[in-house]
């Protein structure tokens, strides 16, 4: 029976070229469709057809391909990190976990703060010309204050940075007019960081407002992995990050985002902890599923260790806790591949618990 052609991937010109000419070069034979010869730099919607009985094979290929470019591409942004600032405590025991990363990822920190001006909405046409002048006034006392307060917190983390012996750490710093949530965001398109390290409770949140508002909307718009420390914690050595705790369903979209993870704390020696939370009984099913789970860590990194476990009750946030605290677990990992998880997992009672009565510093990145 002949062989069918199959569709592997539909590109533009120029990728599909580039894709036909990778899997031909390891044992896969490949026809192009849609070709525009004569507009071939623009042409998109190219077929990249391959026989059925080659499918196996260059899906592997095709995922070590896309992989060998997420590794890339996060090496490169890595080398950046934002560290947004408020003055306060947990500003500067941030500011201070970053400079311990940048001596892992060999990056540069920019020092972020965004204070408010006073915004006028209703003004008597009459009275424009006085409130303008004030207004003035008060956004420069605002503006030079906020400067004066990050040059010296700049200061005083380069005074960190060479007690600590990490002189060689490039720091600047940067000031932003707006709200916290968007001049964040804003940075960041303009910074293009590679990972985003805040404090989680500053001067004028409440408990969960900065966690549940500003860190988890700078994760969502941004799509850069965002490093949340909680007010507790307490880095004496970046090598202190050991043990890594990852909430999984076992399937094959975790697959992906445990790749992206290790690949974001790479330049540690972890052991990463995957659990899988449910209130049913054990099952054959999961069981095959966290097995696979183990398997595939093992062969995309066979020098990490894996440790699967399922774990059984009805309350989520206590049981992450306990099991936290239990394990000695130094970051825990939560991904926004299911919102539905991440939000459940990330809401003010669990976040208050793991965050501002624990130690332990929470990575939201998206796969």
């Amino acid at each position: 029976m002949e062989d069918k052609l199959i569709v592997i991937a539909t590109e533009s010109n120029s990728k599909a070229l580039v894709l036909k000419t990778y899997l031909e070069a390891n044992g896969v034979e490949c026809f192009l469709r849609n070709v525009n010869v004569l507009q071939g730099a623009i042409a998109e919607g190219v077929k990249v057809q391959i026989r059925e009985s080659d499918a196996e094979k260059a899906l592997k290929l095709i995922s070590d391909l896309r992989h060998a470019e997420d590794v890339k591409r996060i090496d490169q942004q890595l080398r950046k990190i934002l560290v947004p600032v408020d003055f306060s405590e947990p500003s500067q025991n941030a500011a201070r976990y970053a400079v311990m990363l940048a001596t892992k990822y060999n990056a540069q920190i920019k020092l972020l703060h965004v204070f408010n001006s006073p915004v006028v909405d209703m003004i008597p046409f009459t009275d424009v010309a006085s409130i303008q002048i004030d207004f003035d006034m008060n956004y420069h006392v605002l503006y030079n204050s906020a400067k004066e307060r990050l040059v010296k917190f700049f200061e005083n983390l380069k005074e960190f940075t060479n007690q600590m012996g990490y002189g060689d750490v490039q720091i600047g710093y940067t000031l932003r007019e707006g709200y916290a949530s968007y001049g964040i965001i804003e940075a960041s398109k303009r910074y293009k960081p590679g990972i985003i390290v805040m404090g989680t409770k500053g001067e004028g949140f409440r408990s969960t407002e900065l966690v549940g508002s500003v860190a988890t909307e700078v994760s969502d718009e941004t799509h850069i992995p965002l490093l949340a420390i909680p007010e507790k914690a307490v880095l004496k050595g970046i090598d202190e990050v050991k043990r890594v705790l990852y909430v999984t369903n076992f399937d094959e979209s975790d697959n992906l985002s445990i790749r992206k993870l290790l690949r974001i704390v790479s330049p540690f020696q972890v052991e990463l902890y995957c659990i899988h939370l449910t209130d049913k009984p054990d099952s054959p099913g999961i069981r095959a599923l966290m097995s696979s789970t183990r398997d595939y860590v093992n062969q995309v990194n066979p020098g990490v260790k894996i440790i699967c476990e399922i774990v059984s009750g009805k309350e989520n946030d206590k049981r992450v806790m306990e099991y936290i605290g239990k394990n000695n677990i130094n970051l825990v990992a939560l991904t926004s591949v299911k919102r539905n998880l991440l939000y459940k997992l990330f809401n003010p009672s669990l976040a208050k618990r793991m965050i501002y009565q624990s130690d332990v510093p929470v990575l939201l990145f998206h796969a």
